[in-house]
């Protein structure tokens, strides 16, 4: 396959370049962030018959790292057989030479409150040497997201300003606390196996009931999800949120689905197919 030539794109301070194919479908960009200096490599992939003068929504996933060949797989066999509406789908992926540094990455990004008792503990668990994990950068990378990653793909490609974010398992309670803390910026949203009973002793309730105190409506369609073979303290505590909010927010739309016979690692495709077929599943006219 010949080289693509680079293609050097700059929005405020931070430099974007196109890169060869991820799985001969989805095109690649590079970006180094001005907010915190970190390169990421955005997935984008296309509906098929795209057409540059329609406008889409746009679906944002999270862990790219191990994320970006399913979902843009997902994407492409979804819209062969019609079975979700036309969007583009963008994976984003962090810092992915090494299993370490991608994990203390995301360990850092994807977490709002700080939990240093569990920094420590996981770093001597996985081995990571010091000064280890740090967790509670998440307001921060939600802001590279904000105001880099997405002003850039709202220039590269014609979006309607509907927007959706997904995440599994840290990337969930990321998920979960973009929700509460900036909900105007997405529509829809996927929040599967979430770290929410490990993080902080299930704080996601303190932060939801914080936002529910000041807001009665939530107009957003958000799914649910988490593998049967997964612990059962999080499968109860995923029922109970989905009652939560069922309860909190009557113009939510929300649903759980509980995968059977799938673990928090084998439930990653099933959550990335099912998460795109609900939030944008295709409405016959």
């Amino acid at each position: 396959m010949p080289r693509i030539a680079l293609l050097l794109c700059l929005i405020t301070t931070s430099i974007f370049a196109q890169k060869p194919l991820i799985n001969h479908h989805a095109l690649a960009y590079e970006l180094k962030s001005a907010i915190n200096k970190t390169t990421y490599v955005l997935g984008v992939s296309v509906p098929k018959n795209y057409n540059p003068n329609l406008k889409y929504p746009v679906l944002y996933m999270l862990d790219g790292y191990y994320a970006s060949e399913i979902a843009h797989g997902a994407h492409k066999s979804l819209k062969f057989y019609d079975e979700i509406e036309d969007i583009i789908l963008v994976t984003i992926q962090g810092t992915a030479v090494e299993n370490k540094p991608w994990f203390t990455q995301r360990w850092s990004e994807l977490t709002f409150t700080k939990y240093p008792a569990y920094d420590s503990t996981t770093s001597i668990m996985e081995g990571i040497p010091a000064p280890g994990l740090k967790s509670g950068e998440g307001e921060r990378f939600l802001n590279v997201i904000k105001n880099e990653i997405i002003p850039f793909i709202e220039k590269t490609y014609p979006t309607n300003g509907h927007r959706g974010l997904v995440g599994h398992s840290l990337g969930g309670l990321f998920t979960a606390n973009v929700l509460f803390h900036s909900p105007e910026l997405f529509d829809h949203y996927g929040i599967n196996s979430p770290s929410f009973v490990d993080w902080n002793q299930n704080d996601i309730l303190l932060i939801e009931k914080k936002f529910a105190s000041t807001h009665k409506n939530l107009p957003v369609k958000v799914f649910l999800s988490y593998g049967q073979l997964e612990d059962e303290e999080g499968i109860q505590n995923m029922k109970n949120i989905e009652k939560l909010f069922k309860s909190h927010y009557p113009d939510m739309e929300v649903k759980l689905v509980l995968f059977d016979d799938e673990g928090h690692a084998s439930v990653i495709p099933a959550m990335i197919s099912r998460s795109m077929r609900y939030l944008y599943e295709r409405k016959i006219k």
